[in-house]
């Protein structure tokens, strides 16, 4: 974004000198946005947050990338052609990836390889879509998280809803992890062998994490916020040899069983934790304390150094079937996760960071690698993040880097549950998962004394961003600023042609994408189909896309969201473009609801779609039913038995906005549901 985009100097200074003196009633901030801009107050919304006025760009890791590159012989064209920036550093990072990856991973990372990598990046399969990363290393990325025994603060601040605080620092971290990982190893697994994990963020899912991935084991990780169907479905996809779940979770006072869902399935080996002082579950012949698991270990153990594809963990990630796909991770991704976090979220040794997320969703692993791989600390709340303990918890910790989800963000403004906190000591908030409401993101600026929000797109599948907002870049609710390194995009419309809006298509190589699935046609899924790159198209960052890459074809990989550019550069989320949608932050494809829907006797056909509230933010779910013959056609009488369902099949995170009963589905010549044409009309009712 240039200068000349933004608004006139003495309308952003006037902005500045008294956005941050505004107490109580939003009504004045309004007011004040109206009076500095001279304008109405309708989004999208200029920028409420500029770096030079309100931030410190010269501390930021960007800033000091863009002047020690000045040095680089790669990188001296586009500085002497475009100035030291965010868009000549983009440019060189797709146009010269190797390098781009090279100075990451030597200079501003400075990742121990136990042997040090042969080649950046090479093309051995002849594919842009099956590159070799970091050939011939031998390295462990957990050996890069636990290299801070040194670090005066705490590695783990932990606090469970209503508990006490407690502490581990990194040297007791790095206790703990080997401890786990000698345990695993006396319990026969090997490196290769997988373990399931399913529990709340707290600090044994770390050391379980941690001391997995450093004794060479793979961890699948599963939300317990799942119903007992959809855990025994992932862990048949991934066949882990052991699992380790929690006996219950704790929500303000009540036990919820968890444990116990997965009483009618066949389990691994089973290590229950306990959710509270003791174990309020009856276990299996197959299962284990924590105790009696930890007890066979018997001191700590070496790190396993494997290549840089070796297989790290599985996370599952919703397409347009039924089966959610299975993902592997590999240590590539984790280092996207470390360089996305260095770049765009500025972590350094001196932040505390606290993420409401599971380790089922790739922003827990991304928390853990982004993290302790700077040195900082992590803050990890075992309760309602809706609540005011959690609220409390934030401000109390100090936290000064606030991961949220938009849905979070709502239910803070409607219920007050931050009323009375002072978060002013937050230096950057981050906004992931769904779509945002650019209102409920002004509050959140807001309420920290108008600090910035970090706006972050991306997927399980690629391990972090493809478009974010930096700390160079002025910053605007719910807007994105600027493509994420080492990765270019282009949007295109329905007839495939480059558009200011449409349906998003990556430009690979990247580090971090993934390059098989479990259950799934890798091929099939991201590439099979989409249109070839045209002559003169144009990249995220204005150059030319170049058709091929070191004598390799490069080639689009679908990805499914759906985005539009404004005039004045920034980037808008438009939600999913396929049949998947993200409901309260977690990507769930319209096939799975649907299965769930037409379980409820009574329904014959159904099909779920996503659509935006007329003031932007996060997808609501509306389901679209044809009922069986003699059976009611009343939304009503459909609406709690539908939402009941869902809650207990899929997740109690899910919402059902809205149950609209139909004759019949509108379908394709070839009998597809024609969702984007239910979507439509639906909206244009309610504008109607």
């Amino acid at each position: 974004m240039q200068w000349s985009d933004l608004p006139p100097s003495h309308q952003r200074e006037k902005w500045c000198r008294g956005c941050r003196a505004l107490e109580g009633d939003f009504e004045a901030h309004i007011q004040l946005y109206e009076d500095s801009f001279e304008t109405k107050a309708v989004p999208p919304f200029y920028p409420l947050w500029y770096p030079e006025l309100m931030g410190s760009p010269q501390e930021t890791h960007l800033f000091q990338a863009l002047e020690e590159l000045r040095d680089e012989p790669s990188f001296t064209p586009y500085w002497r052609e475009m100035g030291s920036n965010y868009k000549a550093l983009h440019r060189w990072s797709v146009e010269r990836r190797a390098d781009f990856w090279r100075y990451v991973i030597f200079e501003r990372l400075k990742v121990p390889f136990k042997r040090a990598p042969d080649t950046v990046l090479a093309f051995q399969r002849g594919d842009v879509a099956q590159p070799l990363w970091l050939v011939g290393a031998l390295w462990n990325v957990i050996e890069l998280l636990l290299s801070h025994d040194s670090a005066p603060h705490p590695a783990l601040i932990y606090q469970r809803e209503g508990g006490m605080i407690q502490t581990w620092s990194y040297e007791a971290l790095s206790g703990e992890v080997q401890g786990v990982a000698a345990a695993l190893l006396a319990h026969k697994l090997t490196p290769g062998d997988r373990i399931a994990l399913c529990m709340p963020l707290r600090p044994e899912a770390v050391f379980i994490y941690l001391g997995a991935l450093y004794a060479g084991i793979s961890v699948v990780t599963i939300p317990d916020s799942l119903s007992g169907e959809e855990i025994a479905t992932r862990l048949r996809i991934a066949a882990p040899r052991f699992l380790f779940i929690q006996d219950g979770l704790y929500r303000e006072g009540r036990f919820i069983p968890l444990y116990e869902r997965l009483q009618s399935y066949a389990l691994p080996p089973t290590v229950v934790l306990a959710g509270g002082e003791s174990l309020q579950a009856r276990l299996r012949n197959n299962a284990l304390t924590w105790g009696a698991f930890l007890s066979e270990g018997g001191g700590g153990a070496s790190p396993f150094y494997g290549a840089s594809d070796r297989e790290i963990g599985v996370l599952f990630s919703s397409g347009t079937t039924a089966e959610p796909k299975a993902i592997p991770w590999t240590q590539l991704t984790a280092l996207k996760a470390i360089t996305d976090a260095h770049f765009y979220h500025d972590v350094h040794s001196t932040d505390t960071i606290t993420w409401p997320t599971n380790l089922g969703w790739m922003m827990g692993p991304w928390l853990l690698f982004a993290g302790l791989s700077h040195g900082a600390s992590i803050a990890l709340y075992e309760g309602a993040p809706t609540s005011p303990g959690f609220c409390q918890f934030v401000e109390r910790q100090k936290v000064s880097i606030l991961g949220v989800v938009p849905s979070l963000v709502r239910r803070w403004i409607e219920s007050d549950a931050w009323a009375g906190v002072d978060w002013s000591g937050i230096r950057l908030f981050s906004s992931t998962g769904e779509a945002s409401n650019p209102w409920h993101m002004w509050q959140l600026m807001a309420k920290a004394k108008y600090k910035p929000i970090i706006e972050y797109c991306g997927g399980t599948e690629i391990g972090g961003g493809y478009i974010t907002s930096t700390l160079l870049h002025a910053n605007a609710p719910s807007q994105f600023a600027a493509p994420a390194l080492g990765l270019d995009f282009v949007l295109l419309d329905e007839e495939g042609q480059p558009s200011d809006e449409g349906e998003l298509f990556l430009v690979p190589p990247a580090i971090g994408l993934s390059q098989h699935l479990l259950n799934a046609d890798h091929e099939k899924v991201y590439y099979q189909g989409t249109p070839p790159i045209g002559e003169g198209w144009v990249g995220a960052s204005g150059a030319p896309i170049k058709q091929e890459y070191a004598g390799i074809p490069l080639r689009l990989r679908r990805h499914g969201d759906y985005m539009r550019r404004l005039k004045t550069g920034f980037w808008v989320s438009g939600g999913r473009a396929d049949d998947a949608m993200n409901l309260g932050g977690i990507k769930v494809s319209s096939a799975e609801i649907e299965r769930v829907a037409v379980q409820v006797p009574g329904i014959g056909e159904s099909a779920a779609v996503a659509v935006p509230p007329p003031e932007g933010g996060p997808e609501q779910l509306v389901l679209y039913i044809v009922p069986q013959a003699n059976a009611s056609r009343a939304p009503d009488y459909w609406y709690p038995l539908l939402a009941q369902a869902i809650r207990e099949k899929l997740s109690p995170l899910f919402h059902l906005h809205d149950v609209v009963v139909v004759e019949e589905l509108p379908r394709t010549a070839s009998h597809k549901v024609m969702r984007r044409l239910l979507r439509r009309q639906y909206l244009e009712q309610k504008k109607g």
